[in-house]
C-alpha cells in the first residue's frame, strides 16, 4: 500500500520531466495488492503502468539488481525491476527483525537518495550493542541507535 500511495502522489511530470516508478518486493504477493492497485489506478491511472511486484527475498533481489538505482517499496522481502535510472528511494514497512538492517545495508549499497523504514520486531537486532546501552535504552531503542551509526 505504501508504494502504491507513493506513486499516486507523484504523477508523471510532477518532478520536471521525470516519471516515478516503483518495484514492490515481498516474499509473497498479498491478495490485496491487485485489488488496491486497480482501485488506486481508477483515480490515478499512471499507477498501473508505474508499478511492478516481485515475489522474492531481499537477498535474491539485491543480488539480481545490486547495480541498478530505482524506487523500491520493500515489505518483508524484495522485488523485480522497472527501468529507473534517476534516484533510489527505499521504503520498508514491517521489516521484521534483522530485515530492517538488511534494507538499510541495501540502501547504503545503492546510495539511495532517501530511506524510510518502519521496523516491527526487534528479535536479534541488538547484536553488537554494549550491554549497558541495552540495559538503559532497551532492545528496540538500542538497536535503532546502532542502526543510526551505520547510516
Amino acid at each position: 500500500l505504501t508504494g502504491l500511495l507513493f506513486l499516486a502522489c507523484n504523477p508523471p511530470g510532477r518532478l520536471s520531466d521525470t516519471s516515478v516508478s516503483a518495484v514492490l518486493v515481498d516474499q509473497f504477493e498479498p491478495n490485496s495488492h491487485a485489488i488496491l492497485r486497480d482501485c488506486i489506478s481508477e483515480i490515478c491511472p499512471w499507477v498501473a503502468e508505474s508499478v511492478a511486484f516481485k515475489s522474492s527475498s531481499l537477498e535474491a533481489y539485491t543480488s539480481e539488481n545490486h547495480h541498478e538505482k530505482r524506487i523500491v517499496g520493500v515489505h518483508n522481502s524484495d522485488s523485480d525491476s522497472l527501468d529507473i535510472q534517476d534516484a533510489t528511494i527505499i521504503i520498508s514497512t514491517h521489516a521484521c527483525g534483522s530485515l530492517t538492517d538488511k534494507v538499510l545495508e541495501h540502501a547504503m549499497s545503492v546510495q539511495a537518495a532517501s530511506v524510510a523504514t518502519m521496523p516491527c520486531c526487534y528479535t536479534g537486532t541488538d547484536n553488537g550493542v554494549p550491554y549497558g546501552v541495552k540495559r538503559i535504552l532497551g532492545v528496540g531503542l538500542s538497536a535503532d541507535v546502532r542502526r543510526s551509526f551505520y547510516l
